[in-house]
C-alpha cells in the first residue's frame, strides 16, 4: 500500500482553535500531540465516538482508505444505469460493525463515500465524504476538493494543494502512548451540596455533571450529559443515593449534545423531560429517527417519550422544598437555557454562562455569557449564597462578579 503525504487547506465550519493539535492514528493506537510534540492519549470525539473509532473510520472516508478496506472486507459490488450513466456502488462492513457504501463514476474514480454513525441525540447518523475535481498529482489521481457531511451540514471542507505518492512519513507510535492503560472506572462518588441534594461528578474537571434533588415521593434530576452510558452509570448513583423513590423528572438546561446525550435514558426510565418549550418539537423529531446500530434503552422500551416546556418559569414543591426553573432569555451561548434555583438552600446551578477555571488566577471564558447571566440574576432578585455551574468548580456569586469587574472591561449590568 502507497503511502500519502497530502498537503491541505482546511476550512472547518464553525471551529476556533487556540493553539495547535495534531490527531494521529497507527494501526490500532489513537493519540495526539500538542506543544513542542508532546504526545498524550485521544479522549472521545466530539459526537463520542471513541477516538480509535472515528480516526479508523475516517481512514475508510479516503478514495485509498476505502478500496483498501473493501478488498479486506470482502465488498460486494452492484452495477445500476441511471439516466444512461453506469453506476457502481461498492459496499461492505467493517470488523467493527461499521457500514460503509461508496459510488464510483463511469471512469471508475470514487464519487463519494457513506457511512454511518450512532449519536446519542440524533441516532443513526450518516457520515458522507464527497469527491470533487481529480487530478493528476505525479501519475496519481487524486480529489482536489474534500467535503464531509454528518446528518447532512458540513462539517468540514479540505483543498487539496499537493499529493506525494510513497512519500516518506513515518508515523511512530510513543512509548508513552504504547505503554498507556486507562483507568478503570469507578463509580460515581455522590457529593452532597445540602440535605436532600446531590451532586454527581464526572471523571474530568470540566466535563458536565449532573445533580439530584429530593422530593418527599420523587427525585427530580438535573442534566443528562453526554451518552446513555453516563446516564447508566448517574442512575444507578442516584439509586444507591436515594434509595425508594422514582427519578420523576430530567431537567434539561438546553439542546447541546454535552448536556442533552442522555436524555433518553431517563425517558426509558420514565422520567418526564423539563426543557425550554421550544426544544419539545426538535427533540420529538430527531428521536424519531431509527436507532438502529445499538438500539438505546428507550428504543427497547418503546416508551413514548413525555415532555413538560418551560415558558419564562416552572414551579417544583412537595409542600417542604421548592425548586425553581428560569428561562433567561438574550443567552450568547443558547436562546433556550435554564438554570435550575433552590431558594431554601440559595444555591443556584447554570450550565455554561459561568465555567469558572480550575485556578482562580486565571480568567474565565466567555465573558458575555457570564455578564447576561449576572444581570438576570439580579433582575430576577435572587438570594444565591453558591453558584454550581454544570461545567467546573462552585462559586460564589460575589465569584462571578469580580471576574467581572476583572475581566468584563466595564460590561456589568447596574
Amino acid at each position: 500500500m502507497r503511502r500519502w503525504l497530502i498537503a491541505v487547506a482546511i476550512a472547518a465550519f464553525g471551529t476556533s482553535m487556540a493553539y495547535a493539535q495534531d490527531s494521529l492514528l497507527s494501526g490500532n493506537y489513537a493519540w495526539n500531540t500538542g506543544a513542542e510534540g508532546s504526545a498524550f492519549p485521544a479522549g472521545p470525539e466530539r459526537d463520542f465516538r471513541p477516538a480509535l473509532e472515528s480516526r479508523q473510520t475516517q481512514i475508510g472516508l479516503t478514495p485509498q482508505g476505502f478500496i483498501k478496506k473493501a478488498i479486506a472486507c470482502n465488498a460486494t459490488v452492484a452495477t445500476e444505469t441511471i439516466r444512461g450513466k453506469s453506476r457502481i456502488t461498492i459496499s461492505f462492513t467493517a470488523p467493527n460493525g461499521v457500514k460503509f457504501e461508496g459510488v464510483l463514476n463511469d471512469q471508475n474514480l470514487i464519487d463519494q463515500i457513506t457511512t454511518w454513525l450512532e449519536s446519542p441525540v440524533l441516532g443513526d447518523t450518516k457520515l458522507e465524504a464527497i469527491f470533487q475535481d481529480y487530478r493528476d498529482f505525479g501519475g496519481v489521481k487524486f480529489p482536489a476538493r474534500i467535503i464531509q457531511r454528518e446528518g447532512g451540514y458540513p462539517i468540514l471542507d479540505l483543498t487539496v494543494t499537493d499529493v506525494k505518492p510513497n512519500a516518506v512519513n513515518p508515523i511512530v507510535v510513543p512509548d508513552k502512548i504504547k505503554s498507556f492503560q486507562s483507568p478503570a472506572t469507578e463509580a460515581i462518588a455522590p457529593i452532597k451540596l445540602s440535605d436532600g441534594v446531590w451532586s454527581f461528578p464526572s471523571d474530568s474537571y470540566q466535563a458536565p455533571k449532573s445533580f439530584a434533588v429530593e422530593f418527599k415521593d420523587y427525585i427530580a434530576v438535573i442534566e443528562a450529559p453526554d451518552s446513555e452510558a453516563r446516564s447508566i452509570a448517574v442512575i444507578d448513583a442516584v439509586k444507591k443515593t436515594i434509595p425508594s423513590k422514582p427519578i420523576k423528572y430530567i431537567i434539561n438546561t438546553h439542546t447541546h449534545f454535552d448536556h442533552s446525550g442522555g436524555l433518553r435514558t431517563y425517558v426509558a426510565e420514565g422520567a418526564t423531560v423539563l426543557t425550554y418549550w421550544q426544544n419539545i418539537p426538535y427533540y420529538e423529531q430527531v428521536w424519531s429517527n431509527p436507532w438502529t446500530i445499538h438500539p438505546d434503552r428507550l428504543t427497547q422500551s418503546r416508551k413514548k417519550p413525555q415532555f413538560e416546556g418551560v415558558i419564562g418559569s416552572r414551579i417544583l414543591t412537595d409542600g417542604a422544598r421548592e425548586l425553581d426553573i428560569y428561562h433567561y432569555a438574550g443567552n450568547f451561548h443558547n436562546p433556550g437555557m435554564l438554570a435550575v434555583y433552590l431558594p431554601k438552600e440559595r444555591i443556584l446551578i447554570e450550565a455554561d454562562s459561568f465555567n469558572p477555571p480550575n485556578d482562580p488566577a486565571n480568567p474565565p471564558t466567555a465573558i458575555p455569557n457570564l455578564v447576561q447571566f449576572y444581570g438576570v440574576v439580579q433582575q430576577l432578585g435572587l438570594d444565591v449564597e453558591q453558584i454550581v455551574p454544570i461545567h467546573g468548580r462552585p462559586v460564589t456569586l460575589g465569584d462571578a462578579r469580580m471576574a467581572i469587574e476583572a475581566y468584563g472591561a466595564g460590561q456589568l449590568w447596574h
